[in-house]
């Protein structure tokens, strides 16, 4: 009973490790394929930044100097209330 007890654990230590090394590799893959995924999207970011900005640059009025978006305003007390909470 013992020795089918060992051969079952090292049964479950191979193809656990087999399994493993799978992963692995898939996970390597993957995030390989993410990265130059990443890196096409900020080329194709970069090289629209520089044709679609300059015509938006142009259509958009400049913002006034001293005035302070809305959103930092409300954003500081949400984070406010929110350490009040804690």
């Amino acid at each position: 009973m013992n020795n089918d007890f060992a051969e079952f654990a090292q049964g479950f230590r191979e193809r656990t490790a087999k399994r493993l090394l799978e992963f692995e590799k898939a996970l390597a893959k993957a995030q390989d394929e993410l990265e130059k995924s990443a890196d096409k999207a900020m080329q194709e970011a970069r090289r629209e930044k520089g044709q679609v900005g300059r015509r938006q640059a142009a259509a958009m009025p400049r913002p006034r100097y001293g005035a302070a978006p809305a959103r930092s305003r409300n954003a500081s007390g949400q984070v406010q209330s929110v350490l009040r909470r804690g």
